[in-house]
C-alpha cells in the first residue's frame, strides 16, 4: 500500500477519528489508538511491543506478562473492528485512512482508495486457542479475563463471583482485590479506613428523576497537561488525557519513584514523578479564562517511610502571576496521609501580560514539589463540573456528558452489577457500584456547590441476588461532617428495587483544604454510589 500521506494529514485524520461519535463513545479504544498514532509520529513504532503497550497504553502493572494474557490482542481486535466501522460510516468520505493489518501493531495511513479495499478484506485477528473476539456490552466492554491492578492481588474471573453476596458476609468467600481490565467487566476492590472534616453548612436536599445538567465543552487544542519529572514525550492516563513530558520549567530537579499505591486514585502514574527544589514553570497560554489544577503526592515523608516524620515535614508555598496561590501548603496535612494522592484547583487563571501563566514554588520547610500540571479551558466564576462514576471506565451518558472513572474515593470496595434499572435515559450509569464504609475527596475551588448523588438499589429486593427488600440497605450520609441524610434506604425513597434515583444537595462549601468529602457511613448491609455530580451553583 501507498505510504505517500504527509505528517500533517496524518495527525488531522487521527483528530478526525478521534473526535468522531464512533469513538468518543469508546473512550479506551480512543486512548489506544492516539498511543499507537503517536508513538509511529515520534518514529517509535519499533516500541509498540505487547508488553509496553499493555504497560503504558493499558495501564497494567509493571509486572504484566503478555504470553500469560491475551488483553493487547483482543484489545487490537476490537479496535480493528472499530476503525473498520468508522471507516464504513463517518470517516467513509475521509481522503486517507488509518488501518492496522493484523499481526502488526503500528498503524498505516494510507489514500481512501486503497483502504476501501483493504478495510473489505481485512483479516481477522488470531487470538489464542483459549480466547474469543469479546462481544460489545452496551457501548462498550467485554467480558475478559482480569489481571491484577496491585503485587499481590488475588484474581477470580467475574463469572466466578456469585452476585454480590460476597459484599454481605458470605460465609467462605474471601473479598478479594479485583482490578478490572480498561474495556472489562468485573469490580476493583481496594479498601482503607473511612474520616472525616468539619465543616458547617446548612444544605438543603431534594429528590427528582435522572436529568443531566447541559454538557460543558473545553475548547479544542486549549488545554495543558504537565506531567512534571516525566522524561518521556507523552503519557496516556486511564482517563484517556494525553499528558506531556516536562516543559516549561526553570530550576529545580526531577525524581521518579518506583510504582507503588497511591490512595484516592486508580491512576497512580501521575504521581510517579515530580520536580522538586527551587523551581518555577512559565507556560504559555492565550487570552481567556481558565481552570488550573495542581496535583501533588508526599512520597518521601510520612508514617510508614524510611525518612519519617508526617505533618510539617514539608512546607511551601505557591505564587501565581507573582501573587499567592497556596501559602504555607503541607501535603500531607492537605491529604490527610502520605502516599495520597491530593488535587488542588483554582477557576477564573487568567495569562499574565505577558502571555504566560507563572507558577512559582517557594520554600519554607523542605523543597517544595508538584508532580503534575493541568491547565484547561474554564467557565467564567464557576469550577468546571466533577462528574464521577463508580466504574473503572469512563462513561458518555445520553446527552453527551463524559463522566470519569472512579477517583478521589478512600475505602469501600467496587463491583460491577448490570441489572434492569429503570426510570433513568442512562442505565448503564448505575453497572458500577462503590459499597462499604468509605468516602469520596472531591477537590473544587472557593463556592457554594449542588452535589447530585445516583443510586439503585440492584443487590437487594424481592427477585434481587440479596433477597430482602426496604430495610435491607441503610445509610448514613454526610459532607465534611456534617449529616445530610440519616437512615438513607435506596428502595424505600426509589418505591422499590432497580429505580434510579437522585438525591440533590445544595449550598455545600469545600473544607479549608479545597474538598467536598462525601461520606457514606453503614447502619444496617453497607452503604452504596452508583455517580456523584458536583456543579456550582
Amino acid at each position: 500500500m501507498s505510504s505517500s500521506v504527509q505528517p500533517q494529514q496524518r495527525e488531522l485524520e487521527l483528530q478526525s477519528v478521534l473526535n468522531s461519535k464512533t469513538f468518543t463513545k469508546t473512550p479506551n479504544l480512543a486512548r489506544l489508538l492516539q498511543y499507537v498514532c503517536n508513538k509511529t509520529f515520534e518514529g517509535q513504532a519499533g516500541d509498540l511491543k505487547e508488553y509496553n503497550i499493555g504497560v503504558e497504553a493499558l495501564g497494567r502493572p509493571p509486572e504484566f506478562d503478555p504470553t500469560s494474557s491475551s488483553i493487547v490482542r483482543v484489545e487490537f481486535f476490537r479496535l480493528r473492528e472499530k476503525l473498520k466501522k468508522y471507516y464504513e460510516t463517518e470517516g467513509r468520505n475521509d481522503a486517507i485512512a488509518i488501518i492496522l493489518e493484523p499481526g502488526s501493531y503500528a498503524p498505516q495511513f494510507v489514500p481512501t482508495p486503497e483502504v476501501q479495499m483493504e478495510v473489505a478484506h481485512q483479516s481477522p485477528v488470531l487470538l489464542p486457542a483459549s480466547s474469543e473476539p469479546p462481544p460489545e456490552v452496551g457501548a462498550e466492554g467485554s467480558q475478559l479475563a482480569i489481571a491484577p491492578m496491585h503485587p499481590g492481588a488475588l484474581v477470580e474471573p467475574a463469572s466466578a463471583l456469585p452476585g454480590r453476596a460476597h459484599q454481605f458476609g458470605g460465609v467462605g468467600l474471601p473479598v478479594s482485590l479485583i482490578a478490572i481490565i480498561l474495556l472489562g467487566l468485573g469490580g476493583a476492590v481496594v479498601a482503607w479506613k473511612t474520616g472525616y472534616l468539619k465543616h458547617e453548612a446548612t444544605p438543603t436536599v431534594s429528590s427528582e428523576a435522572v436529568t443531566p445538567t447541559p454538557v460543558v465543552s473545553a475548547a479544542p487544542g486549549q488545554e495543558v497537561r504537565i506531567l512534571a519529572g516525566y522524561s518521556k514525550s507523552h503519557y496516556i492516563d486511564r482517563f484517556g488525557r494525553v499528558w506531556d513530558g516536562d516543559q516549561y520549567f526553570k530550576g529545580g530537579t526531577t525524581t521518579s519513584i518506583a510504582r507503588q499505591f497511591i490512595a484516592r486514585t486508580l491512576d497512580p502514574g501521575l504521581f510517579q514523578s515530580y520536580r522538586s527544589g527551587d523551581f518555577s514553570y512559565d507556560i504559555p497560554r492565550k487570552p481567556g479564562v481558565y481552570e488550573l489544577h495542581l496535583y501533588f503526592a508526599e512520597t518521601f515523608f510520612g508514617p510508614g517511610t524510611i525518612n519519617g516524620g508526617g505533618e510539617s515535614s514539608r512546607i511551601f508555598s505557591v505564587n501565581l502571576n507573582g501573587k499567592p496561590l497556596l501559602p504555607n501548603f503541607d501535603l500531607i496535612r492537605d491529604a490527610g496521609a502520605n502516599n495520597t494522592a491530593d488535587v488542588q484547583v483554582f477557576k477564573d487563571v487568567k495569562p499574565a501580560s505577558d502571555g504566560y501563566i507563572h507558577l512559582e514554588f517557594r520554600r519554607f520547610r523542605d523543597e517544595p514539589l508538584v508532580t503534575a500540571i493541568e491547565i484547561v479551558p474554564g467557565i467564567p466564576g464557576k469550577t468546571i463540573p466533577v462528574r464521577i462514576v463508580a466504574q473503572d471506565n469512563s462513561y458518555t451518558d445520553h446527552s453527551g456528558q463524559v463522566w470519569s472513572p472512579d477517583s478521589y474515593f478512600r475505602g469501600g470496595l467496587s463491583v460491577v452489577h448490570k441489572g434492569p434499572v429503570q426510570t433513568t435515559a442512562d442505565p448503564d450509569l448505575y453497572d458500577g457500584e462503590r459499597f462499604g464504609n468509605f468516602d469520596y475527596a472531591i477537590p473544587v475551588d472557593k463556592g457554594k456547590y449542588a452535589v447530585k448523588l445516583h443510586f439503585a438499589e440492584t443487590y437487594f429486593g424481592p427477585a434481587s441476588p440479596g433477597g430482602g427488600g426496604v430495610g435491607s440497605r441503610v445509610f448514613d450520609i454526610y459532607s465534611n461532617g456534617v449529616a445530610l441524610l440519616r437512615n438513607f434506604d435506596i428502595s424505600k425513597d426509589a418505591g422499590g428495587p432497580n429505580r434510579a434515583l437522585v438525591k440533590i444537595f445544595h449550598g455545600l462549601q469545600p473544607n479549608a483544604q479545597g474538598k467536598l468529602i462525601i461520606s457514606f457511613v453503614p447502619v444496617e448491609n453497607y452503604a452504596c454510589i452508583n455517580a456523584i455530580e458536583v456543579t456550582e451553583e
